[in-house]
């Protein structure tokens, strides 16, 4: 009986499963195709050049090895790039202190980072129905942590401004509500660092998505602050600023020159104050919602924002291709019902890139 219902319902099921089955390959096909035509690409520019300055442009240009489910930095660049384990990455970001301003991707970056300082003392996700060990903690929109010399990593620290709830998704920001992101004063931060007794401080503010407008609008409210705000301001109280940049749309193209005037602003008052300050912006990483294709981000990214940045000494990390490719290969695989979310495999490797990056400053 069950062989006279297949044999009837074949003919109907069967054509499903293959259109189902070739769609998908074709999709897996284009996106290898894609990765190979790059990887190709970077092998023919880097066989010939193996310079610090090369490498530091293609950190984002990683090997993928399916077998081993890792990945590498091309072996040109061994002598200028390498994956950090606790120890080395204590020790090229001891003493810093690094702002992350982006949507929850770039919170996930941030305790990423914390994940490798951790070492053997990191804070693993424990929860029995998650697949991943890299924790991520999202009780507040803005917060700093602090990772201490051992490794360990405190909890969320707020400065003592009771409206930091407020939420930063609206997009007319006013000067009087950035100012409650603020600490108090500048005396407030070192207070606040006090407590965990960091030896790494690490702050992120969320931004929402898209990222680009309100990242901007908050960049450009802290420039402009007078000198007491500035002082008790993100801003002024980081080394290093980490900027997300989320490509979705070609509308995102029509912010990057207000980045760029508000960028250069922001480095030119600390400066001012002898304090310098770094940014690196990164993006984009690969997400399942843009409406544009992985080459065209690249273009925009490589074409337009990295050389107009590079005239005013801002770092840009291209990691377009190394998260659509390791989203290929699923290696770098999304959280479950997450259009942006990667898990712990991209997030450590991102990490991993950006601290890459900062040693080269």
């Amino acid at each position: 009986m069950r062989r006279g219902l297949w044999r009837t319902l074949a003919p109907l099921v069967l054509p499903v499963f293959v259109l189902a089955a070739c769609a998908r390959r074709r999709l897996v096909m284009m996106m290898m195709d894609f990765g190979r035509a790059a990887q190709q690409q970077l092998n023919l520019t880097s066989s010939v050049d193996s310079s610090r300055e090369h490498c530091i442009y293609h950190i984002g240009d990683v090997v993928f090895d399916e077998l081993d489910r890792t990945w590498r930095y091309p072996s040109n660049c061994v002598a200028h790039l390498h994956k950090f384990d606790a120890t080395l990455a204590r020790e090229a970001l001891s003493g810093k202190s690094l702002f992350f301003l982006g949507n929850s991707v770039n919170r996930r970056l941030l305790y990423a980072i914390a994940h490798i300082l951790g070492g053997s003392n990191a804070t693993y996700n424990r929860s029995p129905v998650a697949a991943e060990i890299v924790q991520d903690i999202f009780s507040h929109t803005i917060f700093e942590i602090g990772v201490n010399a051992s490794g360990h990593c405190s909890r969320q620290y707020r400065c003592s401004t009771a409206a930091f709830g407020i939420n930063p998704k609206v997009r007319s920001i006013s000067e009087s509500s950035l100012k409650m992101f603020n600490c108090q004063n500048k005396s407030a931060w070192v207070e606040t660092r006090k407590l965990f007794d960091s030896a790494i401080a690490l702050g992120f503010l969320f931004t929402s998505t898209p990222v680009l407008p309100v990242a901007v609008r908050f960049l450009e409210i802290w420039a402009n602050l007078d000198d007491v705000s500035f002082a008790a301001s993100p801003v002024d109280n980081y080394d290093i600023l980490v900027v997300q940049i989320l490509i979705l749309d070609a509308k995102e193209e029509s912010y990057f020159e207000k980045l760029y005037q508000t960028l250069k602003k922001l480095m030119r008052r600390r400066k001012a104050l002898s304090r310098p300050v770094r940014f690196i912006l990164w993006g984009s990483p690969h997400n399942l919602e843009s409406e544009l294709h992985t080459t065209t981000i690249i273009e925009i990214i490589q074409q337009k924002l990295r050389p107009r940045m590079r005239d005013i000494g801002v770092t840009v990390l291209d990691v377009t291709f190394a998260t659509a490719h390791a989203s290929a290969l699923t290696l770098g695989q999304h959280q479950k019902g997450s259009l942006h979310h990667f898990m712990d495999f991209t997030r450590l490797m991102l990490a991993d890139m950006l601290i890459n990056t900062i040693n080269t400053l």
